[in-house]
């Protein structure tokens, strides 16, 4: 109770009621402004039926767009209301696709019809804003009024001053503290009075001066194309860099091996010939092993008997003690398969690596949309998404690019738990109970 009422007096002094002021004194004429501009775009699109007045629109909506902009500028600055830029329809060739993209961009008219409901609303904002505070002021400041009136009334000869309100006249100091007591109630009220409007326009910006759910849609499909296309080809270049390396060099040495072996067969030493054949019979296994060992990185073989199964061994391998919980009735598809695997993996890497994790569980549930995979290490905590470079932060993209999405929790001293969403479809049955 105490620290409820300590903010409530502070409220009025915080930055944010002097940033949401601001707002509201400029709301005014902002919808003046607004007002006129889509007075401006009714009456030509009014006048360009005819055809002639046609092309002279797309001004008018560039204005509307500009204005929106600029109210999208005031609320991350005053409000800290992040509202992102809607996309543009792409411009066609000739005057015909210049009036195609500007009359068909559906963002342009949601911004004449904010700008057309902003006036009134306007209004109320600095009304209940900057209208309110201005009140108050004068009520705190009303001894300082009232005694410069009362010098002027008697230098002048004029009536009593002081405000009267229904025959009582606030003309002694005791009656003018009432006034003072007054505005600080007032003053006290001011900010949530002034956020009644605000909270009604900040939801009109977002849906009105931001991308659609559509477009919103639309603009995260192109992201997951690009992370798509950029992880193929990296996970390509890592594949070449590690044939290279690896499997190609070593199957030229054992060619090498096996040549020399027959040039001694072909001298009659049949025993150095032997030597080289068992030392390239051990390469060989080693070649292949490293092979299995490669592909396993691009497809683990232990997810053939399913997620729980891959899970379980990769727990056995972890580097700490890991416990594994499934609870999956129905198998999902491979590729989800697949990408909780290679997440799961990384996270107990990243435990044992940077985190100095003594213990870690990884559970698997059914959501609503799909699976769920959590991973919870009792580590220092403190990891965050935000590092350039970081790993949980290319975990996050690659989840993207699966349409699903990562959510972390790590508090400094930890435990931290990371928790990877993910969509399925077509689920199939299980075809035996996981233990």
């Amino acid at each position: 109770m105490a620290r409820t009422i300590r903010c409530a007096l502070r409220e009025p002094f915080t930055a944010r009621a002097w940033r949401e002021l601001l707002y509201s004194l400029l709301s005014a004429p902002f919808a003046l402004l607004g007002l006129a501009a889509v007075l401006a775009t009714c009456l030509l699109g009014i006048l360009s039926a005819g055809v002639i007045l046609l092309p002279l629109l797309p001004l008018l909506l560039a204005v509307d767009r500009a204005l929106a902009a600029a109210y999208r500028g005031m609320a991350r600055s005053m409000l800290r209301l992040e509202i992102e830029v809607p996309p543009r329809p792409p411009r066609g060739r000739g005057i015909e696709g210049y009036l195609v993209r500007n009359l068909s961009d559906v963002a342009s008219w949601r911004a004449v019809g904010y700008l057309a409901i902003r006036f009134p609303l306007g209004m109320v904002q600095f009304l209940l804003g900057f209208g309110w505070w201005l009140y108050t002021l004068l009520f705190l400041l009303y001894p300082l009024m009232w005694q410069l009136q009362e010098a002027t009334s008697k230098h002048a000869g004029g009536d009593r001053a002081g405000l009267a309100v229904a025959g009582f006249r606030f003309d002694t100091w005791p009656r003018s503290l009432i006034l003072v007591a007054f505005g600080v109630l007032v003053l006290l009220v001011w900010p949530w009075v002034q956020r009644l409007p605000l909270a009604l326009d900040r939801w009109l910006m977002v849906r009105l001066l931001g991308p659609s759910a559509s477009q919103r849609r639309l603009l995260q499909l192109e992201q997951t194309r690009e992370l798509a296309i950029t992880e193929a080809a990296a996970t390509l270049r890592r594949i070449e860099r590690n044939l290279h390396d690896g499997p190609q060099a070593r199957i030229i040495a054992l060619g090498m091996r096996l040549g020399r072996a027959e040039s001694r067969l072909a001298r009659g030493q049949a025993e150095k010939a032997a030597e080289l054949i068992a030392e390239a019979r051990a390469e060989t296994r080693e070649i292949v092993q490293e092979l299995r060992e490669l592909v396993s990185g691009i497809h683990p073989p232990a997810l053939d008997s399913g997620l729980a199964a891959a899970l379980t061994t990769l727990a056995a391998r972890a580097p700490l003690p890991t416990t594994v919980r499934v609870a999956v009735t129905r198998r999902p598809q491979a590729a989800v398969e697949t990408m909780l695997y290679f997440a799961a993996a990384e996270l107990l890497a990243n435990a044992a690596k940077h985190a100095e994790a003594k213990a870690a569980v990884i559970a698997v549930l059914e959501s609503e949309a799909g699976l769920r995979l959590l991973v919870t290490d009792d580590g220092r905590g403190g990891a965050t998404l935000d590092a350039a470079g970081s790993g949980l932060r290319g975990l996050a993209e690659r989840v993207r690019v699966a349409d699903g999405r990562l959510i972390l929790d790590s508090p400094p001293g930890g435990p931290t738990t990371v928790t990877v969403e993910l969509e399925t479809v077509e689920l199939e049955t299980v075809e035996s109970e996981r233990r």
